[in-house]
């Protein structure tokens, strides 16, 4: 009689209550958000690449809506991060690559500028200076 309470009780716990499918989708759900929040952190800490970190921002995105979309629980909350640090990064990483872009005098890019380049000496840190600064529209003889 013993026998017939133990697996009254081991079917009970081994019944439909927790679905393997739903719980092994919910996890690629949440792999993919905790993959977009990586790559939108990846994204923002990069703005001041130069655009670097737009690709990641990009991929984090996509991601992300495939969590919103697709996601339910943890999954769902992680893809809404995701798009928000994703977002936040393309946008940083856009402003800093159109800022970079509006920096250079794009008038001074030619043939002729790079040629003096093999005129200069190599040691002379004030020459060099002077002949970058002409691609720059701010000051950059403190850096």
């Amino acid at each position: 009689m013993q026998d017939t309470e133990t697996n009254y009780t081991q079917s009970n716990y081994m019944g439909d209550q927790y679905p393997v499918q739903n719980y092994e989708k919910e996890n690629k759900k949440k792999g993919l958000g905790i993959a977009a929040v990586i790559l939108g952190s990846i994204s923002v800490l990069c703005c001041s690449c130069m655009g670097m970190g737009i690709i990641p921002g990009l991929i984090g995105l996509i991601f992300s809506i495939i969590c919103l979309v697709k996601g339910s629980g943890s999954g769902k909350t992680l893809g809404i991060v995701g798009v928000v640090l994703s977002g936040i990064g393309v946008l940083l990483n856009l402003y800093m690559l159109v800022w970079f872009v509006m920096s250079i005098r794009w008038e001074n890019v030619n043939a002729d500028v790079f040629n003096q380049l093999e005129n200069i000496d190599p040691n002379d840190e004030e020459a060099i200076r002077q002949w970058v600064q002409q691609f720059f529209k701010m000051d950059i003889s403190g850096y």
